[in-house]
């Protein structure tokens, strides 16, 4: 396996593994040897960010298999693509473009993405945050509405 060759699913798939063993990304980044930023890009599908040794360490801490039979299985929403120029929503709960709502004593959030990317662009257009185009728990491509039809997660935790 080299770096290069990594899908971002891998990326996706070892960010889900982190989150279902309840670790941190700063937690993850000491213990690995490498920054918290890293992690967090690596996990927003860039395999680059990160060496392969500080990857493999990850894999073999969560079980995650890296060989290559693996990496060219296709998950259950990778053949769903996210066209470029696609609108993304603000991560950000105090974002304008967001609006808030309950259920059951739960908050939610509903992200209006034509506010939030009215181009298409990479930056909210309210808050300047950086914008989501896919599931930040589990990377499968965004719908309209507060929560992931794949992994159940709300898009945006207050």
């Amino acid at each position: 396996m080299a770096v290069k060759d990594l899908t971002p699913e891998i990326c996706f798939r070892l960010k889900a593994a982190r989150k279902a063993a309840k670790v941190g990304q700063s937690e993850l980044a000491q213990e690995v040897g490498c920054k918290q930023s890293a992690i967090s890009m690596f996990e927003k599908g860039s395999p680059t960010k990160l060496s392969e040794e500080t990857i493999r360490r990850i894999a073999k801490k969560f079980g995650v298999s890296l060989a290559e039979e693996d990496n060219n299985r296709q998950s259950a929403f990778s053949a769903l693509s996210v066209e470029s120029g696609a609108k993304g929503f603000c991560p950000n709960c105090n974002c304008p473009s967001n609006s808030s709502y309950e259920v059951e004593g739960r908050r939610f959030f509903i992200p209006d993405r034509d506010k939030a990317d009215p181009v298409g662009g990479r930056f909210c257009a309210l808050c300047g945050e950086v914008l989501e185009k896919r599931c930040p728990n589990c990377g499968a491509p965004i719908h309209a509405g507060a929560v992931c039809s794949v992994c159940g997660d709300p898009y945006i935790s207050s």
